[in-house]
Protein backbone atom coordinates (compact mmCIF):
# COMPACT_ATOMS: atom_id res chain seq x y z
CA UNK A 1 0.00 0.00 0.00
CA UNK A 2 2.84 2.40 0.87
CA UNK A 3 4.40 1.80 -2.53
CA UNK A 4 1.04 2.49 -4.21
CA UNK A 5 0.86 5.83 -2.43
CA UNK A 6 4.43 6.72 -3.39
CA UNK A 7 3.78 5.84 -7.03
CA UNK A 8 0.55 7.81 -7.04
CA UNK A 9 2.18 10.91 -5.54
CA UNK A 10 5.16 10.67 -7.90
CA UNK A 11 2.84 10.50 -10.90
CA UNK A 12 0.57 13.37 -9.80
CA UNK A 13 3.22 15.68 -8.32
CA UNK A 14 3.96 17.56 -11.61
CA UNK A 15 0.24 18.29 -12.01
CA UNK A 16 -0.07 19.65 -8.47
CA UNK A 17 3.05 21.74 -8.89
CA UNK A 18 1.73 23.26 -12.14
CA UNK A 19 -1.56 24.15 -10.47
CA UNK A 20 0.26 25.69 -7.52
CA UNK A 21 2.44 27.82 -9.80
CA UNK A 22 -0.55 29.05 -11.83
CA UNK A 23 -2.58 29.82 -8.70
CA UNK A 24 0.31 31.82 -7.27
CA UNK A 25 0.55 33.82 -10.49
CA UNK A 26 -3.21 34.33 -10.53
CA UNK A 27 -3.30 35.49 -6.93
CA UNK A 28 -0.52 38.01 -7.53
CA UNK A 29 -2.00 39.58 -10.66
CA UNK A 30 -5.45 40.28 -12.17
CA UNK A 31 -7.04 37.50 -14.27
CA UNK A 32 -6.63 39.56 -17.46
CA UNK A 33 -2.85 39.35 -17.01
CA UNK A 34 -3.00 35.56 -16.66
CA UNK A 35 -4.60 35.18 -20.09
CA UNK A 36 -7.52 32.98 -21.25
CA UNK A 37 -5.29 29.95 -21.96
CA UNK A 38 -3.89 29.89 -18.43
CA UNK A 39 -7.33 30.47 -16.93
CA UNK A 40 -8.60 27.39 -18.73
CA UNK A 41 -5.52 25.47 -17.61
CA UNK A 42 -6.22 26.39 -13.96
CA UNK A 43 -9.75 25.02 -14.32
CA UNK A 44 -8.49 21.81 -15.93
CA UNK A 45 -5.81 21.20 -13.30
CA UNK A 46 -8.23 22.05 -10.48
CA UNK A 47 -10.71 19.41 -11.67
CA UNK A 48 -7.99 16.79 -12.05
CA UNK A 49 -6.63 17.61 -8.59
CA UNK A 50 -10.11 17.16 -7.11
CA UNK A 51 -10.17 13.67 -8.59
CA UNK A 52 -6.65 13.05 -7.25
CA UNK A 53 -7.73 14.07 -3.74
CA UNK A 54 -10.63 11.60 -3.80
CA UNK A 55 -8.33 8.79 -4.93
CA UNK A 56 -5.69 9.73 -2.39
CA UNK A 57 -8.21 9.47 0.46
CA UNK A 58 -8.84 5.86 -0.52
CA UNK A 59 -5.10 5.11 -0.47
CA UNK A 60 -3.87 6.79 2.69
CA UNK A 61 -4.85 8.56 5.89
CA UNK A 62 -1.59 10.54 6.07
CA UNK A 63 -2.79 13.91 7.39
CA UNK A 64 0.22 15.84 6.08
CA UNK A 65 -0.17 14.57 2.51
CA UNK A 66 -3.94 14.86 2.48
CA UNK A 67 -3.74 18.30 4.04
CA UNK A 68 -1.36 19.54 1.38
CA UNK A 69 -3.50 18.38 -1.54
CA UNK A 70 -6.69 19.50 0.18
CA UNK A 71 -5.23 22.98 0.70
CA UNK A 72 -4.24 23.14 -2.98
CA UNK A 73 -7.72 22.06 -4.09
CA UNK A 74 -9.23 24.64 -1.74
CA UNK A 75 -7.15 27.40 -3.33
CA UNK A 76 -8.24 26.20 -6.74
CA UNK A 77 -11.88 26.13 -5.68
CA UNK A 78 -11.77 29.71 -4.39
CA UNK A 79 -10.10 30.96 -7.54
CA UNK A 80 -12.28 29.07 -10.03
CA UNK A 81 -15.61 29.93 -8.46
CA UNK A 82 -14.59 33.48 -7.63
CA UNK A 83 -13.88 34.03 -11.34
CA UNK A 84 -16.44 31.66 -12.84
CA UNK A 85 -18.18 34.53 -14.65
CA UNK A 86 -15.01 35.68 -16.38
CA UNK A 87 -15.22 35.34 -20.17
CA UNK A 88 -12.69 36.31 -22.81
CA UNK A 89 -13.97 39.79 -23.54
CA UNK A 90 -12.68 42.85 -25.28
CA UNK A 91 -9.60 43.08 -23.05
CA UNK A 92 -8.64 39.48 -23.79
CA UNK A 93 -9.17 39.94 -27.53
CA UNK A 94 -7.14 43.12 -27.51
CA UNK A 95 -4.35 41.45 -25.55
CA UNK A 96 -4.36 38.52 -27.96
CA UNK A 97 -4.00 40.65 -31.09
CA UNK A 98 -1.78 43.39 -29.66
CA UNK A 99 0.48 41.30 -27.46
CA UNK A 100 0.24 37.53 -27.88
CA UNK A 101 0.24 37.45 -31.68
CA UNK A 102 3.15 39.91 -32.17
CA UNK A 103 5.15 38.14 -29.44
CA UNK A 104 4.63 34.84 -31.26
CA UNK A 105 5.78 36.22 -34.61
CA UNK A 106 8.93 37.67 -33.09
CA UNK A 107 9.65 34.36 -31.37
CA UNK A 108 9.12 32.37 -34.58
CA UNK A 109 10.84 34.91 -36.85
CA UNK A 110 13.29 32.37 -38.30
CA UNK A 111 10.43 30.28 -39.70
CA UNK A 112 8.75 33.37 -41.16
CA UNK A 113 12.02 34.45 -42.80
CA UNK A 114 12.72 31.00 -44.23
CA UNK A 115 9.21 30.86 -45.70
CA UNK A 116 9.53 34.39 -47.13
CA UNK A 117 12.88 33.49 -48.65
CA UNK A 118 11.39 30.51 -50.48
CA UNK A 119 8.62 32.72 -51.94
CA UNK A 120 11.07 35.46 -52.94
CA UNK A 121 13.49 33.01 -54.54
CA UNK A 122 10.69 31.59 -56.65
CA UNK A 123 9.56 35.09 -57.63
CA UNK A 124 13.12 36.02 -58.65
CA UNK A 125 13.50 32.88 -60.78
CA UNK A 126 10.13 33.38 -62.51
CA UNK A 127 10.73 37.07 -63.07
CA UNK A 128 14.22 36.63 -64.54
CA UNK A 129 13.12 33.73 -66.75
CA UNK A 130 10.39 35.80 -68.43
CA UNK A 131 12.51 38.96 -68.70
CA UNK A 132 15.32 37.00 -70.40
CA UNK A 133 12.96 34.94 -72.58
CA UNK A 134 9.41 36.38 -72.78
CA UNK A 135 8.09 33.27 -74.56
CA UNK A 136 8.83 31.21 -71.45
CA UNK A 137 5.78 32.85 -69.81
CA UNK A 138 3.56 30.45 -71.73
CA UNK A 139 5.17 27.40 -70.12
CA UNK A 140 5.56 28.91 -66.65
CA UNK A 141 2.14 30.50 -66.18
CA UNK A 142 -0.99 28.27 -65.96
CA UNK A 143 -3.75 28.94 -68.47
CA UNK A 144 -6.02 30.62 -65.92
CA UNK A 145 -3.40 33.31 -65.33
CA UNK A 146 -1.76 33.52 -68.74
CA UNK A 147 -2.68 36.25 -71.21
CA UNK A 148 -1.41 36.57 -74.76
CA UNK A 149 -1.01 40.33 -74.40
CA UNK A 150 -0.91 41.99 -71.00
CA UNK A 151 -1.25 45.42 -72.57
CA UNK A 152 -4.44 44.41 -74.43
CA UNK A 153 -5.92 43.02 -71.22
CA UNK A 154 -5.13 46.24 -69.39
CA UNK A 155 -6.67 48.26 -72.24
CA UNK A 156 -9.96 46.35 -71.90
CA UNK A 157 -9.98 46.70 -68.12
CA UNK A 158 -9.37 50.42 -68.33
CA UNK A 159 -11.96 51.11 -71.03
CA UNK A 160 -14.70 48.56 -70.45
CA UNK A 161 -17.34 48.72 -67.73
CA UNK A 162 -16.06 48.37 -64.17
CA UNK A 163 -15.93 44.68 -63.23
CA UNK A 164 -17.16 45.30 -59.69
CA UNK A 165 -19.90 47.91 -59.79
CA UNK A 166 -22.08 47.03 -56.79
CA UNK A 167 -21.84 45.72 -53.25
CA UNK A 168 -23.40 42.36 -54.09
CA UNK A 169 -20.72 41.55 -56.66
CA UNK A 170 -17.96 42.71 -54.35
CA UNK A 171 -19.25 40.58 -51.47
CA UNK A 172 -19.69 37.45 -53.58
CA UNK A 173 -16.32 37.79 -55.31
CA UNK A 174 -14.59 38.56 -52.02
CA UNK A 175 -16.12 35.50 -50.33
CA UNK A 176 -14.93 33.29 -53.19
CA UNK A 177 -11.43 34.76 -53.03
CA UNK A 178 -10.78 34.47 -49.32
CA UNK A 179 -12.30 30.97 -49.22
CA UNK A 180 -9.99 29.90 -52.03
CA UNK A 181 -6.98 31.63 -50.48
CA UNK A 182 -7.56 29.99 -47.11
CA UNK A 183 -7.68 26.59 -48.84
CA UNK A 184 -4.34 27.30 -50.54
CA UNK A 185 -2.85 28.51 -47.25
CA UNK A 186 -4.06 25.39 -45.44
CA UNK A 187 -2.56 23.18 -48.16
CA UNK A 188 0.76 24.99 -47.79
CA UNK A 189 0.57 24.62 -44.00
CA UNK A 190 -0.19 20.90 -44.28
CA UNK A 191 2.68 20.25 -46.67
CA UNK A 192 5.08 22.06 -44.36
CA UNK A 193 3.79 20.29 -41.25
CA UNK A 194 3.97 16.82 -42.78
CA UNK A 195 7.14 17.09 -44.87
CA UNK A 196 8.89 20.45 -44.29
CA UNK A 197 10.46 20.32 -47.77
CA UNK A 198 7.17 20.38 -49.69
CA UNK A 199 6.11 23.46 -47.69
CA UNK A 200 9.11 25.36 -49.02
CA UNK A 201 8.51 23.91 -52.49
CA UNK A 202 4.90 25.12 -52.50
CA UNK A 203 6.03 28.62 -51.59
CA UNK A 204 8.72 28.56 -54.26
CA UNK A 205 6.14 27.53 -56.86
CA UNK A 206 3.72 30.29 -55.88
CA UNK A 207 6.58 32.78 -56.01
CA UNK A 208 7.56 31.47 -59.44
CA UNK A 209 4.07 32.17 -60.80
CA UNK A 210 3.97 35.62 -59.23
CA UNK A 211 7.37 36.58 -60.63
CA UNK A 212 6.54 35.30 -64.12
CA UNK A 213 3.22 37.18 -64.25
CA UNK A 214 4.84 40.37 -62.95
CA UNK A 215 7.57 40.14 -65.59
CA UNK A 216 5.00 39.56 -68.34
CA UNK A 217 3.24 42.82 -67.47
CA UNK A 218 6.52 44.70 -67.08
CA UNK A 219 7.88 43.49 -70.42
CA UNK A 220 4.61 44.53 -72.08
CA UNK A 221 4.90 48.05 -70.65
CA UNK A 222 2.10 47.84 -68.07
CA UNK A 223 4.08 47.16 -64.91
CA UNK A 224 2.47 50.05 -63.04
CA UNK A 225 -0.96 48.55 -63.66
CA UNK A 226 0.26 45.23 -62.22
CA UNK A 227 1.49 46.91 -59.03
CA UNK A 228 -1.78 48.78 -58.63
CA UNK A 229 -3.81 45.66 -59.42
CA UNK A 230 -1.98 43.20 -57.13
CA UNK A 231 -0.62 45.58 -54.51
CA UNK A 232 -3.71 46.41 -52.40
CA UNK A 233 -4.64 42.80 -51.64
CA UNK A 234 -1.18 41.31 -52.20
CA UNK A 235 0.19 43.41 -49.33
CA UNK A 236 -1.78 41.12 -46.99
CA UNK A 237 -2.40 38.02 -49.08
CA UNK A 238 1.24 37.14 -49.80
CA UNK A 239 2.42 37.62 -46.20
CA UNK A 240 -0.59 35.56 -45.03
CA UNK A 241 0.54 32.68 -47.27
CA UNK A 242 4.04 33.02 -45.84
CA UNK A 243 2.68 32.98 -42.28
CA UNK A 244 0.58 29.87 -42.92
CA UNK A 245 3.64 28.16 -44.37
CA UNK A 246 5.76 29.29 -41.41
CA UNK A 247 3.18 27.78 -39.06
CA UNK A 248 3.42 24.52 -41.00
CA UNK A 249 7.22 24.57 -40.85
CA UNK A 250 7.09 25.22 -37.11
CA UNK A 251 4.70 22.29 -36.65
CA UNK A 252 6.77 20.12 -38.98
CA UNK A 253 9.97 20.84 -37.08
CA UNK A 254 8.30 19.68 -33.85
CA UNK A 255 6.75 16.62 -35.48
CA UNK A 256 9.70 15.48 -37.60
CA UNK A 257 12.70 16.92 -35.74
CA UNK A 258 11.68 16.96 -32.07
CA UNK A 259 15.18 16.58 -30.66
CA UNK A 260 15.87 15.27 -27.17
CA UNK A 261 12.61 16.53 -25.64
CA UNK A 262 10.58 13.98 -27.61
CA UNK A 263 7.85 14.37 -30.21
CA UNK A 264 4.91 14.81 -27.82
CA UNK A 265 6.62 17.53 -25.77
CA UNK A 266 7.87 19.31 -28.90
CA UNK A 267 4.39 19.34 -30.46
CA UNK A 268 2.85 20.66 -27.23
CA UNK A 269 5.44 23.43 -27.09
CA UNK A 270 4.85 24.37 -30.74
CA UNK A 271 1.04 24.35 -30.60
CA UNK A 272 0.46 27.88 -29.19
CA UNK A 273 2.66 29.46 -31.86
CA UNK A 274 1.18 27.36 -34.65
CA UNK A 275 -2.47 28.18 -33.97
CA UNK A 276 -1.78 31.88 -33.42
CA UNK A 277 0.08 32.10 -36.73
CA UNK A 278 -2.67 30.20 -38.53
CA UNK A 279 -5.39 32.40 -37.04
CA UNK A 280 -3.46 35.51 -38.06
CA UNK A 281 -3.04 34.14 -41.58
CA UNK A 282 -6.78 33.43 -41.88
CA UNK A 283 -7.61 36.91 -40.54
CA UNK A 284 -5.32 38.58 -43.10
CA UNK A 285 -6.66 36.41 -45.94
CA UNK A 286 -10.24 37.44 -45.17
CA UNK A 287 -9.21 41.11 -45.27
CA UNK A 288 -7.23 40.53 -48.47
CA UNK A 289 -10.20 38.78 -50.09
CA UNK A 290 -12.50 41.69 -49.27
CA UNK A 291 -9.98 44.15 -50.73
CA UNK A 292 -9.33 42.02 -53.81
CA UNK A 293 -13.04 41.61 -54.44
CA UNK A 294 -13.62 45.35 -54.46
CA UNK A 295 -10.85 47.96 -54.25
CA UNK A 296 -8.23 46.03 -56.25
CA UNK A 297 -10.63 45.58 -59.15
CA UNK A 298 -11.20 49.29 -59.73
CA UNK A 299 -9.70 50.76 -62.87
CA UNK A 300 -7.68 53.97 -62.84
CA UNK A 301 -10.86 55.81 -63.82
CA UNK A 302 -12.23 55.09 -60.35
CA UNK A 303 -9.01 55.02 -58.32
CA UNK A 304 -5.66 56.30 -59.68
CA UNK A 305 -2.73 53.88 -59.73
CA UNK A 306 -0.78 56.04 -57.29
CA UNK A 307 -3.54 55.86 -54.69
CA UNK A 308 -3.77 52.07 -54.93
CA UNK A 309 0.00 51.61 -54.68
CA UNK A 310 0.19 54.01 -51.72
CA UNK A 311 -2.66 52.10 -50.06
CA UNK A 312 -0.71 48.85 -50.51
CA UNK A 313 2.42 50.35 -48.96
CA UNK A 314 0.47 51.66 -45.97
CA UNK A 315 -1.20 48.27 -45.44
CA UNK A 316 2.07 46.37 -45.61
CA UNK A 317 3.87 48.81 -43.31
CA UNK A 318 1.05 48.68 -40.76
CA UNK A 319 1.08 44.87 -40.79
CA UNK A 320 4.86 44.70 -40.30
CA UNK A 321 4.69 47.25 -37.48
CA UNK A 322 1.90 45.26 -35.82
CA UNK A 323 3.56 41.85 -36.00
CA UNK A 324 7.23 42.71 -35.69
CA UNK A 325 7.33 46.07 -33.90
CA UNK A 326 8.89 46.21 -30.44
CA UNK A 327 6.41 46.13 -27.56
CA UNK A 328 6.84 48.48 -24.60
CA UNK A 329 8.86 46.83 -21.83
CA UNK A 330 5.91 46.66 -19.45
CA UNK A 331 3.83 44.74 -21.98
CA UNK A 332 6.37 42.06 -22.77
CA UNK A 333 5.58 38.56 -21.73
CA UNK A 334 5.62 34.99 -22.84
CA UNK A 335 4.02 34.36 -26.25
Amino acid sequence: MARDVEDFVREREPRWHSLEVLLTRAEESPPSELGPENLLEVVRLYRLSCSDLNQLRSLTANPQLLGRVNQLVGRGYRFVYQHQNIRPGLAAVRRFFLHDVPATFRTELRWVLSAALALLLGAAVGFCAVVVEPDSARSLIPGDFFTESASNRVHHIEHDKERIDNTEKATAFGAFLYTHNIQVAFLTFSLGALTLVLGWAMLFYNGLLLGAVAAQYLVDGVGTFFLAWVGPHGALELPALVFAAAAGLRAGSALLLPGEVGRAAAVRAAFPSVWRMLLTSAFLLVLAGLIEGSFSQFSSRAVPYGVKIAFALVLFTAMVAWLFGVLPERRRGRP
